[in-house]
């Protein structure tokens, strides 16, 4: 009888115990929502200089390059990048010295990364090698060291693609990370492919030589697309990595965005050559959202994000003619912009959360509203849908919502008037399926500018150039 007493005993203890380790997670007797992102290494961002954070506050580049010197450790964080900011809104602990391995988040993000210098670092053997970019941009080499210092790997390739680093000096390998981390962003593809052309190619185009401009930028078209069809290749083999390795991690792809997608090519010829780079763009994102799809993982559409040239309507000769940090800038999210990537990650990921306890369950509804993230701004002055002016809208923080609309609304406008008195106004194409997705339109708000006639030859290289590659867009 005592056997069977110990034995009932026994088994309630374990029952007992099963049931604590199912109870939702507690911080200091209250619940924590956000344990599971916790778990592991917490949340690793992999990037380029979006993710890093250039441009992201007053003093980003004090910040971005620590890591590239193994003596200056304190390199974790850029104040205001994405990754920065998720890291705050799910507490994650991320202190700037990267040897506290005691750390929830790792930002492995640099600019000029690439989708293949990453299948470097994870030791792949693979034949997407990024030769270009330790050959034009020679500190990606010592970088490459740097990172293998901090993150080192022992069955990772060195830059000549031969031999092994051992750990010694390191904190954790990149596998490591990788393989253990509850979140993971990446945010991988404008390096591979707008950074490429822009060094190669971009430039050294003469915008003032406008007998030879319609065919030099046709060739920029189509090295863009060549850069486009070895990153759609290349960036399959590191989720696959991620899906083989780490199955149950909650997995962000970033999709990519045109900078300059309002751009003409100067005050005096009025080609809007940031169009030719939508369209890459667009088919870049188009494979994202599909891989997503495929993986099972969380999309990130960011091409409403601004910076300073979508917001500004600057001039391709003008940006061309910036130098350094200057320049940089125009090419990346304003602090608002990493602020608003910031915001759709923390959203998509909190949809895949347990809810509270005690939380009642909400049946599904219709998602007829219309909802949009307007950057910088947490108020407006008209709203606009399909022409017709909505009252019964609602401001929450930066988020603009259009409640029980109709499912077939096609376009929406917002009106802000700021202090100075100057309008801004912007405008998204609407589209339906099972919800609202809001896509900023750009455009020109000088109205009083006329095209010269360079536009027709210009126009008739890019349409060459796009006919030429007609068949990706039926990919």
């Amino acid at each position: 009888m005592k056997k069977v007493s110990k034995l009932l005993a026994l088994l309630l203890t374990v029952a007992m115990l099963a049931s604590v380790m199912c109870l939702p997670a507690f911080a200091d007797g209250e619940y924590d929502r956000y344990a599971s992102l916790k778990e592991g290494t917490g949340y690793v961002s992999l990037g380029d200089s979006f993710a890093r954070g250039y441009g992201a506050s007053d003093h980003f580049l004090n910040q971005i390059y620590k890591l590239d010197d193994t003596n200056d450790p304190y390199g974790r964080n850029v104040d205001g990048s994405y990754p920065n900011l998720v890291a705050k809104a799910f507490g994650l602990y991320s202190p700037d010295d990267i040897r506290d391995t005691s750390a929830k988040m790792w930002n492995l993000s640099k600019d000029a990364v690439s989708v293949s210098y990453m299948l470097d670092l994870l030791g792949i053997d693979d034949n997407y090698r990024d030769e270009f970019l330790y050959e034009y941009y020679p500190i990606m080499s010592t970088r490459y060291s740097t990172d293998l210092y901090y993150f080192g790997d022992e069955q990772s390739y060195n830059v000549e693609g031969t031999g092994t680093y051992g750990k010694d000096g390191t904190v954790k390998s990149v596998r490591d990370l990788l393989d253990n981390a509850s979140l993971i962003s990446v945010g991988l593809g404008q390096a591979d492919v707008v950074y490429k052309a822009q060094t190669l190619y971009f430039n050294t185009i003469d915008l003032s030589d406008t007998e030879n401009l319609p065919s030099a930028l046709a060739t920029l078209i189509s090295k863009l697309y060549e850069y486009y069809d070895y990153w759609k290749e290349a960036y399959p083999l590191l989720l696959d990595y991620i899906k083989e390795n780490n199955p149950d991690a909650t997995v962000v792809l970033v999709g990519t965005m045109n900078p300059i997608q309002n751009a003409l090519i100067s005050d005096d010829v009025l080609v809007p050559v940031g169009g030719a780079l939508t369209i890459i763009m667009d088919l870049m994102n188009k494979v994202t959202k599909e891989l997503a799809e495929e993986y099972g993982y969380i999309y990130i559409d960011i091409t409403n994000v601004e910076t300073p040239s979508t917001e500004q309507d600057l001039t391709l000769s003008y940006i061309m003619s910036l130098q350094g940090t200057e320049s940089g800038l125009q090419a990346h999210p304003t602090p608002n912009g990493y602020a608003q990537i910031a915001r759709m990650i923390v959203a998509a990921v909190e949809k895949t959360l347990p809810a509270e306890p005690d939380t009642p369950v909400v049946p599904e509804t219709p998602k007829t509203f219309i909802s949009v993230d307007l950057g910088r701004f947490q108020s407006v002055d008209s709203v606009v849908v399909d022409g017709k002016t909505i009252d019964n809208y609602t401001m929450d923080g930066y988020v603009l919502t259009v409640p029980n609309y109709t499912t077939d609304a096609k376009t929406l406008m917002v009106t802000i008037v700021g202090e100075d008195g100057k309008i801004t106004v912007m405008t998204y194409s609407l589209s339906y399926d099972n919800g609202y997705t809001a896509t900023r339109v750009y455009q020109t708000n000088d109205a009083e500018k006329t095209a010269t006639n360079v536009f027709t030859k210009i126009a008739n290289a890019f349409k060459t150039a796009w006919n030429k590659f007609v068949g990706l867009f039926k990919k």
